[in-house]
């Protein structure tokens, strides 16, 4: 077995002793780590690979050299990683251990680019992801280990960087067969750095946070996309970005420890990174209730609600990945056989929500948020569940702009009257009244039209033009951390449904949005794939 070695270890930071301070990783991912740019887009010559396109694993300094396009790759923006996806990255035979290996800079670069503070940025990053992503190669198999143990793993933009890099490169190496994704420590991830998003946009520009959120749902398509297995350990908290690294892959694999959750409306954000597509999925409208109230899901329910594949007991969970790290095969029938010998099928808690499906079925398929928490409000005197409780207060919480446009209702895309929606063993009959929401309106969307409608959201969240609520619930909960975020709008009623539908404003053949005044503005761009995105089997 190969390890990259760690070069540099990130400072201490505030270690979360408790799950309830799971939010906080994003803000103890930047403290101490200096001022890098943690969002800074990497040159396309940082990336760009040598002689002919091919990374010369025998060399420990390799120059940089001019990106080598295919005869048919697609265009793509001046981002190295959008680059190396979409086709000038050739098929390598020599791959470093870690594809970021024998990657330096010269004065030719910075001659090429013309801006010496972006390399030395760019220069960062690299060092940054050698060390917050591992890279263990045993045979056909590589093991891509989240180092960030500290900060509960949370994603910087030098660890998506890598992530991209890494995906890439092997999907293209017929070496390599199948990879496996696991966190050091008790967590997985635990989301994304958003608190060092939110510094770069106050110090410079919101395209900061959509360089950042860019590379990452590109992230989340080549995933979901991905020609070879993906095995997925999640141990410990999964949390939004964490999620979107592993949901969208082939097996996820849960233990005794872990607990999942989408917290993002009481951040003032949404469910992003593809999450519309897969709680858009789960049974009837558990994913509404999944994404609106940020509920903590453990290894059970993540099962029986189809967002894992396998449980496997902890004191199992080594054995199972020494097992892994031995096959030759990317055949997933033969992946999922080897996971399938050490697996086992908990059972639901009695407290589940998962087991009244019924009554989150006929609440969470109301119309809008305000009839939601009234319909809950009316089931919770003859319910006594205390989940029913912790969702109205979870979602009272919430930003009110974030659960808006979380569950946003769109007048010419509704379900035909008592449409039938099947999920496994579940039929439901959905009310006429129950339109397309954003989760709602992924079930008919593959995962690349979810990221771009997601990515048009996320940029409109980090502009700021409509609400400011994504920024004040950062500094509430990760930066001055007093839990105390003053949303603006304050209450549901105010936020009228024509500021909810500029969320979603982009420039289409019929001109029916307005176009956004800016011009550094552009939609999100995918290269084509041939999967449109991973099925979702629940295990009710």
């Amino acid at each position: 077995m190969v390890v990259t070695p760690v070069e540099e270890q990130p400072p201490p930071a505030a270690d979360a002793s408790t799950l309830e301070e799971a939010e906080h990783a994003a803000a103890a991912a930047t403290e101490g780590e200096g001022e890098h740019k943690s969002v800074m887009p990497v040159p396309d010559e940082l990336l760009a690979t040598t002689e002919g396109g091919v990374v010369q694993s025998n060399e420990s300094s390799a120059k940089v050299d001019e990106p080598v396009a295919t005869e048919n790759s697609d265009a793509a923006p001046a981002e190295a990683s959008v680059d190396a996806v979409n086709g000038k990255i050739p098929p390598t035979k020599l791959i470093p251990q870690h594809p970021l290996e024998g990657i330096t800079l010269t004065e030719r670069t910075v001659r090429i680019t013309g801006n010496k503070k972006q390399i030395e940025a760019a220069k960062d990053i690299i060092k940054q992801a050698m060390s917050q992503v591992l890279v263990e190669a045993n045979g056909v198999t590589r093991t891509l280990v989240l180092n960030r143990p500290k900060q509960l793993n949370a994603l910087s933009s030098a660890m998506i960087t890598c992530f991209l890099r890494c995906f890439t490169a092997y999907e293209e190496d017929d070496g390599v067969k199948l990879l496996i994704v696991k966190g050091k420590g008790r967590a997985f991830c635990a989301g994304g750095d958003v608190a060092a998003v939110v510094r770069s946009i106050n110090n410079d520009s919101w395209k900061y946070g959509a360089h950042f959120f860019r590379n990452e749902f590109l992230l989340n398509y080549i995933i979901a996309t991905y020609s070879k297995p993906q095995v997925s350990l999640l141990t410990g908290i999964v949390m939004g970005g964490g999620a979107g690294v592993s949901i969208h892959g082939r097996f996820r694999v849960v233990t005794d420890s872990t607990v999942f959750a989408m917290p993002e409306t009481a951040l003032g954000l949404f469910p992003d990174i593809g999450a519309s597509y897969f709680l858009s999925r789960l049974p009837g409208f558990y994913g509404e209730y999944v994404g609106l109230t940020g509920v903590r899901l453990d290894a059970a329910e993540m099962l029986a609600c189809g967002l894992a594949t396998h449980f496997v007991p902890s004191d199992r969970l080594s054995l199972l990945e020494e097992s892994l790290k031995k096959v030759d095969t990317s055949d997933p029938f033969a992946i999922c056989g080897i996971i399938d010998q050490y697996s086992q099928q908990p059972s639901l808690k009695e407290k589940s929500a998962l087991n009244r499906l019924e009554i989150i079925n006929k609440c969470f398929s109301k119309k809008t948020v305000e009839e939601i928490i009234a319909s809950l409000e009316q089931e919770a005197p003859n319910v006594a569940d205390e989940w029913i409780a912790s969702a109205i207060q979870s979602m009272r919480k919430a930003s009110p702009t974030s659960m808006k446009i979380s569950l946003r209702s769109v007048s010419s895309q509704t379900f035909p009257k008592h449409t039938s929606l099947c999920y496994s063993s579940h039929s439901i009959l959905v009310p006429s009244d129950a339109n397309y929401c954003s989760i709602r309106e992924g079930r008919t969307q593959t995962v690349g039209e979810c990221l771009r409608r997601e990515y048009r959201m996320v940029c409109h969240v980090m502009r700021g033009d409509f609400s400011r609520d994504f920024f004040e619930g950062c500094r509430a909960i990760l930066l001055d951390r007093d839990r105390n975020p003053k949303w603006m709008p304050p209450r549901l009623e105010e936020v009228h449904d024509e500021v909810v539908e500029k969320y979603f404003s982009k420039v289409d053949e019929k001109n029916i949005f307005p176009k956004v005044d800016d011009p550094e503005w552009e939609d999100l761009d995918l290269p084509p794939r041939r999967s449109h995105g991973r099925r979702l089997v629940p295990k009710l």
